[in-house]
């Protein structure tokens, strides 16, 4: 072996020791085990689960205003008093200093507050759109962790193919050195196998980068690295929507989508809260029930007293003006209410273009994928036939590198295509509401150590 082509060797070898796995028997991860790792440990959703459970608490907040309030009142005061000036002769000076302790018991039953009776019905509302927030994260969860796998996926099947390239040029190199060192190549074939190698180089640099990059990206959903992922099988049953038409998916998904769900409630939620606003201008009518007790020590006009009092009454509260503050909030419920309904407008026709480019991704893979392989196989074949030239002087070496590329191109459009067809069928399904954690299952099941 030459310095030239130990050099290459040499480089080759380093390139896969930086690799964030080994070829060895390592264990493989699959799909399924990088999900449930992420539901225990992804932040994102165990935040939308602590927002879910946080949000059951809202219909009995709102039931609390129905309930009696019960509070309590204790006063111990020390006054001082002097006669300055008196009409009555018995007391025209003097002065005193005494204590008094208060206590009071009083009992609030509301009876009729109408924003009581509004925020009830806002808080069931919230309750549904937490539910829809719910599912939106499961479902978000379940797709991310998908996107992530299959990212990572990807990044080593261009390693793979990167690193195959750097192999076929190095023996595109080797020939094309020892024909021109047996006086039966040119230079010029050996200078292209030395450029094509020094691209190769540049682009695994890059793969290398990119492939470390998805790996973090495992690490952040999951919090752990795995050592290796199960990659995909090359058995893969390629099935379009059920039933097929993009009008049926759009509709559907204008009814299902979870995200449209939620933002519905939040439009409800922001009408209710005009009117629970409004009710501001409304009087409002409570049961009181006071017992108090005033314990004086003395006085400048007599001895003390100690005095129970109780007291039952109806008040109506009717408010005139707050310095405005009820009509602006009013104004603000209502602008709010707006704000909520464009943004269902945009929802709509986010999902709608989303639901559509799903659809079609789907049946375009499909399409790629079968086209693809042909191409594969097609350019298999010509590299063979170029490098059967080459040996026997007919073909340049920049015509066989050439091919190779073309061939390492072809494969990377294929297994892009094949992964674009698992990630587009989950989005669709996404998008009108129904993935779940099977659909995971069943990809994982096309999946191989």
């Amino acid at each position: 072996m030459n310095e030239i082509s130990r050099n290459l060797f040499y480089s080759a070898l380093l390139s896969i020791c930086f690799l964030p796995f080994s070829t060895t028997h390592i264990y493989a991860e699959d799909l399924l085990e990088i999900y449930q790792q992420a539901v225990s440990a992804d932040p994102t959703f165990r935040a939308a689960t602590f927002d879910h459970v946080g949000s059951r608490e809202l219909l009995k907040q709102a039931y609390a205003d129905y309930l009696p309030v019960v509070t309590l009142d204790y006063d111990k005061i020390k006054t001082s008093q002097d006669i300055l000036s008196s009409d009555n002769p018995v007391f025209n000076a003097g002065s005193t200093s005494f204590p008094t302790t208060t206590w009071s018991l009083t009992v609030t039953q509301p009876i009729f507050r109408y924003a009581n009776y509004v925020r009830v019905g806002q808080a069931k509302t919230e309750l549904r759109q937490a539910d829809a927030q719910k599912i939106l994260a499961q479902q978000d969860l379940i797709l991310r962790a998908a996107e992530t796998y299959i990212l990572a996926l990807g990044a080593e099947d261009l390693m793979t193919f990167i690193k195959a390239q750097q192999s076929a040029v190095i023996k595109q190199l080797e020939l094309a050195r020892g024909k021109e060192q047996a006086r039966t190549g040119r230079l010029v074939d050996r200078l292209d196998a030395e450029a094509r190698m020094a691209s190769v180089e540049a682009d695994l640099a890059d793969a290398e980068v990119s492939l470390r990059d998805a790996y973090q990206a495992v690490f952040e959903l999951t919090g752990t690295t795995p050592k290796r992922l199960a990659a995909l099988g090359k058995n893969l049953d390629l099935v379009e929507p059920s039933p097929s038409g993009v009008s049926h998916w759009v509709e559907l998904a204008e009814k299902q989508n979870p995200t449209l769900q939620s933002q519905r409630h939040a439009v409800e939620i922001a009408q209710q809260e005009v009117s629970r606003q409004n009710a501001g201008h409304m009087p409002t009518l409570d049961l009181v029930l006071r017992e108090s007790n005033r314990d004086t020590g003395s006085t400048l006009f007599g001895g003390g007293s100690n005095v129970d009092t109780q007291e039952l009454m109806l008040r109506l509260s009717l408010p005139l003006y707050q310095g405005g503050s009820v009509s602006s909030k009013k104004r603000q419920a209502i602008a709010r209410q707006y704000s909520a309904m464009e943004d269902l407008v945009r929802l709509q026709r986010q999902s709608r273009r989303q639901t559509q480019d799903a659809y079609w991704g789907v049946q375009t893979a499909i399409k790629r994928v079968a086209s693809l392989e042909k191409a594969v196989i097609a350019q298999q074949e010509t590299l063979s036939l170029k490098q059967a030239s080459f040996e026997n002087g007919l073909n340049t070496a920049l015509t066989v590198l050439d091919a190779e590329r073309d061939l390492y191109s072809a494969r990377k459009d294929f297994a892009k295509a094949r992964y674009d067809y698992l990630l587009n069928g989950l989005r669709l399904k996404a998008q009108v509401g129904v993935l779940v954690e099977a659909d995971l299952l069943a990809i994982n099941q096309w999946l191989q150590p």
